[in-house]
């Protein structure tokens, strides 16, 4: 005899993880008043479904990496600040010359020195920790290759490239470019395997809370209309982006970068419910 899961027999829309956080949010809260009237069964997939919830949200919170602006350590921080103000001092300092007058070989000098490091100013610094530390080398091997360092010395601004050197070594190792970091960051959870398990359980929700209804006692049917009446009102869009219905047509959304939309649900052999059942999830809609 062939058994199904609840994969099979039940469809769900399709979203996003950010909807799936959205709508399980509005189904816990659905949940959360009539807690005390849930069967034994019921408020165990609830549980579960809560649980799955906190997964996917701390999921899609860890998905954002030390490249893209991500929390780093108090150490890397102060070495930002340090290494900022370095080749801040080192601009005001060839900027300086450029205000002599016409004409004066400093001057002259101090302009071609601007021109080669700071083209587009100090906009560089502003660069989320990783891209900045990139930056900052290209210019160093700049000034390095390019014998710009003996140009810089003669104006008197030794001082500054022995500072800039050290303030970017420092940085480095701080953040864990040249030089292993000294807590090794833990790989961010997959926001898909968190979507998937978080969709598997929000089915199994969906089987006990409509396995709950007794036909003879309307007040069972009353609830699993109430638990599920988020679910019944979520509209689905073609990219899968789904949202409560808004003068007929599903919100627009923006979905994270790497936020999967959740897999459909492949067709039960056996006879689905029918997509007019009380409480019953809406199939997908055609754009």
């Amino acid at each position: 005899m062939s058994k199904y899961t609840a994969s099979e027999v039940i469809q769900v829309p399709r979203f996003t993880a950010v909807g799936a956080m959205a709508l399980g949010e509005q189904l816990l809260t659905a949940a959360k008043p009539v807690k005390k009237q849930l069967v034994k069964g019921v408020a165990r997939v609830l549980a579960t479904l809560a649980a799955r919830h906190d997964d996917l949200a701390a999921a899609l919170r860890d998905q954002v990496s030390l490249s893209e602006g991500g929390e780093v350590s108090e150490d890397a921080v102060q070495r930002d600040r340090v290494l900022d103000g370095c080749w801040s001092g080192l601009h005001d300092f060839v900027t300086a010359f450029t205000k002599l007058p016409p004409g004066s070989p400093e001057a002259a000098e101090a302009s071609v020195l601007k021109a080669a490091l700071f083209t587009g100013g100090l906009k560089f610094l502003q660069l989320t920790y990783v891209l900045e530390w990139s930056e900052s080398e290209l210019r160093l091997q700049r000034i390095r290759k390019g014998g710009l360092d003996a140009r810089i010395e003669a104006l008197g601004g030794k001082c500054f490239l022995t500072a800039l050197e050290a303030a970017h070594a420092a940085y480095g190792r701080a953040l864990g470019v040249t030089a292993p970091a000294a807590t090794a960051a833990a790989a961010p959870p997959s926001v898909r395997d968190a979507l998937a398990a978080f969709t598997d359980a929000l089915r199994a929700y969906v089987i006990k809370v409509l396995g709950a209804v007794e036909p003879d006692e309307p007040e069972t049917q009353e609830l699993a209309d109430r638990l599920l009446a988020p679910l019944a009102a979520w509209s689905v869009g073609p990219s899968g982006r789904g949202a409560p219905r808004k003068s007929g047509k599903p919100e627009e959304g923006t979905a994270a970068p790497d936020a999967p939309a959740s897999p459909a649900a492949p067709a039960s052999p056996a006879a689905p419910a029918s997509p007019d059942a009380p409480g019953a999830a809406p199939a997908p809609s055609n754009p």
